[in-house]
């Protein structure tokens, strides 16, 4: 790979649906709030509440592990929100794993930094009509760890 050559393997998409996420998330406490207020305790409240619940987690764990993914060059680039990026050699990337919600492929892959501990990144990919993009953080990542351990 040329050394100036970037390619952008997290969607572009990545903070705005982050961001709206989570406004939508503050945005149903109060309407819950009101919604259960106004009736008797039954079973669906409790179904709500850990759908609710659950949502709250992915926001949080996203905020935890998203991140902006670029390869520049012969190196991958990883940076989490609130992080300062961090530059791996393709021999360094872990076996990716996916997941699918809705439109969006979710990648999880762990990279091994320096001092030989392991770092988890997400980097999400957006296939929705209007995204515009066909990118596939999972593959590209697994060709470059491929292309790494053939070289050595």
């Amino acid at each position: 790979m040329a050394s100036n050559t970037e390619i952008k393997l997290s969607s572009n998409w990545t903070n705005l649906g982050l961001y709206l996420g989570t406004i939508v998330v503050f945005i149903m406490i109060p309407i819950l709030a009101k919604v259960t207020q106004d009736q008797d305790f039954h079973m669906g409240m409790i179904v709500a509440a850990a759908v609710f619940i659950a949502l709250i987690g992915f926001i949080v764990y996203q905020f935890m592990y998203i991140c902006d993914a670029r390869v520049i060059g012969d190196k991958l680039v990883l940076k989490k929100k609130f992080r300062a990026a961090k530059h791996y050699p393709f021999d360094k990337i872990g076996y990716p794993k996916s997941f699918h919600l809705k439109r969006s492929k979710y990648t999880i892959v762990e990279m091994q930094n320096e001092d030989k501990s392991q770092e988890k990144y997400l980097i999400m990919n957006n296939r929705s009509l209007l995204s515009f993009e066909s990118k596939d953080a999972e593959q590209t990542l697994i060709d470059l760890r491929n292309m790494a351990m053939r070289s050595k």
